[in-house]
């Protein structure tokens, strides 16, 4: 399915899985053998435009409100705040002419730093110039409550955006924290329902900086709001971070996709998250269970995929596949992936559906294969757990059982590639064994190494690739 006039953006396809599944020999009534499938899903720009493209609507434009840390916490060392500030002026430097902006102190309440009264800034040369004026007349003080902070951004989209039309604006949020919640400002469970409030209102990536912030807060907020997470301990290096981030919300536009799969009759849906970049839960978007009450199909469930750039996401989709003797050897459709927009259509080239598919069979040389980017993975899943695990284990001081499982998150990281897991795994451990991985704890290691070790571990890296990316 190809969008009107000139293609903005081409996105394609890929189904990667073993179709030949043991044929079942026990009770019918047995827990039916399931399938994994991968789904990568790519956009790409088409390369030089058509000299009739120059005619064709432009993208959306981008909207972005700065969550800048403004607690007492931000004044010691004071080297934090004038980083953070620097920071943000580099963010709003990256901002296309155009683009909206607001920047939001964040403490136990929230504050407009720019514009002084609630609403966006159209971000041009002058508009910039008076934002950081107004960044270095802010004072910080108070607590954190950073779910405040997402409530104000989330106001700030509903209330203040021009009506110009669905998908008309990007909408992000860039969250800088150098702590944690605050118990007495915001409990765990106000925090996760302030989260789950802003959850497809806007996308939020988050960085923490110095070392008092909590690990499971960044993940929670970026997991929940479509964003990465970046830990970042060199100051020198923030301002680069967050334009870095900036520049990639920008180059975002392509919006409205929507991954559906059409399930067939009897197929049972067990499992649908996203593996790449960065491993996230996905609730649907919408389900459709006509098909089922009628027993003419299996459910039909979209995802949205949220806003585009240049990049590759992958999907891990499980689904048990119903057993008829009559079909041995038979290829067999059980589920139907598709790449759609929701609403008018885009100027963006759109994939064929690709089958999920199953043959059953008794050749144990077929059924007993995994598919590589099945097996790929399910091992960086294995270390994400592994390294949890010796999280875990470090934070009770039994440190032969947290070397023993460290070892195995390097064997891992080395299998699937992973080369900035290792990196951070090498501030922890020296390794004396990397193929066997076997590995020795360091006398100290630094919290933030730690904690950084488990931000990178949220992450994956495509099949066949090598990672270099490092948030330090």
């Amino acid at each position: 399915m190809t969008g009107t006039g000139a293609a903005r953006a081409r996105v394609t396809l890929e189904v990667s899985q073993v179709v030949e599944l043991a044929r079942p020999r026990g009770s019918a009534a047995e827990e039916p053998a399931r399938m994994y499938a991968v789904l990568t899903v790519t956009v790409r720009r088409p390369g030089a435009p058509a000299p009739r493209a120059a005619a064709r609507p432009a993208g959306p434009r981008l909207a972005q409100v700065l969550l800048i840390d403004h607690s007492s916490s931000m004044v010691l060392p004071p080297s934090r705040l004038a980083a953070a500030r620097a920071a943000a002026v580099s963010a709003l430097a990256k901002l296309p002419d155009g683009s909206l902006f607001a920047l939001v102190a964040g403490g136990d309440r929230t504050a407009m730093i720019y514009p002084r009264r609630p609403g966006f800034a159209v971000a041009h040369t002058e508009s910039r110039a008076a934002a950081e004026a107004a960044l270095h007349d802010c004072t910080p003080g108070g607590g954190t409550a950073m779910g405040t902070w997402l409530e104000r951004a989330r106001t700030l989209f509903r209330d203040h955006l021009p009506d110009a039309g669905p998908g008309t604006h990007l909408r992000h949020a860039l969250l800088l924290t150098d702590g944690r919640n605050e118990p007495g400002y915001e409990s765990p469970a106000e925090l996760r329902e302030r989260v789950e409030r802003c959850a497809g209102a806007f996308d939020c990536d988050v960085v923490g900086i110095g070392d008092a912030w909590q690990t499971e807060e960044l993940l929670l907020i970026a997991g929940a709001l479509s964003g990465r997470t970046r830990a970042v301990a060199d100051l020198t290096r923030l301002p680069g971070e967050l334009a870095a981030l900036t520049g990639r919300a920008a180059a975002r536009d392509v919006t409205g996709l929507r991954l559906r799969l059409r399930h067939r009759a009897g197929v049972r849906p067990h499992s649908f998250e996203q593996v790449h970049p960065t491993r996230a839960a996905l609730d649907p978007a919408h389900t459709d269970l006509s098909g089922v009450r009628s027993g003419a199909g299996g459910p039909v469930v979209e995802y949205a995929l949220g806003p585009c750039g240049e990049e590759t996401r992958a999907y891990l989709l499980c689904v048990g596949a119903p057993y008829d003797p009559a079909q041995l050897g038979r290829e067999l459709l059980l589920t139907e992936v598709e790449i759609d927009t929701a609403g008018p259509p885009q100027d963006v080239e759109l994939p064929d559906p690709r089958p999920v598919l199953v043959r059953w069979t008794d050749d144990a040389d077929l059924y007993s294969r995994l598919d590589p980017q099945v097996a790929h993975y399910r091992h960086e899943e294995e270390l994400h757990r592994a390294f949890e695990r010796a999280c875990a284990e470090l934070k009770r001081g039994a440190r032969e059982a947290a070397e023993a499982l460290l070892g195995t998150a390097w064997r891992l990281a080395v299998e699937t590639g992973d080369t900035a897991m290792r990196e951070h795994l090498r501030r922890l451990v020296r390794v004396s064994d990397a193929e066997r991985g076997t590995v020795r704890l360091l006398d100290r290691v630094a919290r933030f190494d730690v904690e950084a070790a488990r931000i990178q571990s949220s992450m994956t890296v495509l099949p066949g690739t090598r990672a270099t990316g490092d948030p330090r």
